[in-house]
């Protein structure tokens, strides 16, 4: 399995937050669909897509019920009040008369969506490092231990190569010197061929 796969199988184990909207008591109408605020995001590649929309789906604003009650009550503004923060205001007010929401609770909704965040992020941080040791760590262990082994091999070529070089060096003097003996051989031989065939003329003379 590639090392990314790996990563992306191993990161956000942990669970959203297990909290459901609550429902906000209508004002007119039917209520429009949760709509988030978070800003558009165009990842740049398929991975950073993937991490995002997980990311996206632990921290939708559905997860903590008063960032719900606060923008089920906007929703149906939308087309009413174009201007955000206005919009925002005046669900606000329709919510702390009719839901019992205030300011602050809003805002703790807010840090408990960072807290998610830093949550993942810590999940993910622990979870890479495992694969690290299991896919990095554990691999440069294995190429130091090849390059060890490269290392030792060379040192017994380097020593082969080393004794070969001394053979060579003794070959050359065993060759040299049997070839001495070969010439000093020859030179004896046809010396003393010299003084038996000289000793035989002597000796057929002594003899008649």
């Amino acid at each position: 399995m590639p090392f990314m796969d790996l990563i992306k199988k191993a990161i956000f184990e942990e669970e959203t937050l297990a909290q459901q909207p609550a429902q906000p008591a209508p004002t007119s109408g039917a209520v429009r669909p949760l709509v988030s605020a978070a800003p558009a995001y165009s990842p740049k590649g398929t991975r950073d897509n993937q991490f995002y929309t997980r990311l996206a789906k632990q921290t939708d604003l559905s997860a903590v019920p008063e960032l719900a009650k606060i923008e089920a009550f906007a929703a149906p503004l939308t087309s009413v009040i174009t201007d955000k923060a206005l919009r925002y205001k005046a669900a606000l007010a329709t919510a702390q008369s009719q839901g019992g929401l205030t300011k602050d609770a809003i805002l703790k909704g807010f840090d408990a969506l960072q807290n998610v965040l830093n949550s993942s992020a810590s999940t993910f941080n622990k979870q890479t490092d495992e694969v690290s040791r299991t896919e990095v760590d554990a691999k440069i262990a294995q190429i130091s231990d090849l390059n060890e082994a490269i290392q030792q091999k060379q040192k017994e070529i380097a020593d082969l190569q080393q004794q070969v070089k001394s053979m060579q060096s003794q070959t050359e003097v065993s060759r040299s010197k049997l070839q001495e003996a070969k010439s000093n051989f020859a030179a004896a031989l046809e010396r003393r061929r010299a003084e038996i065939q000289q000793q035989r003329k002597e000796f057929e003379t002594i003899l008649g």
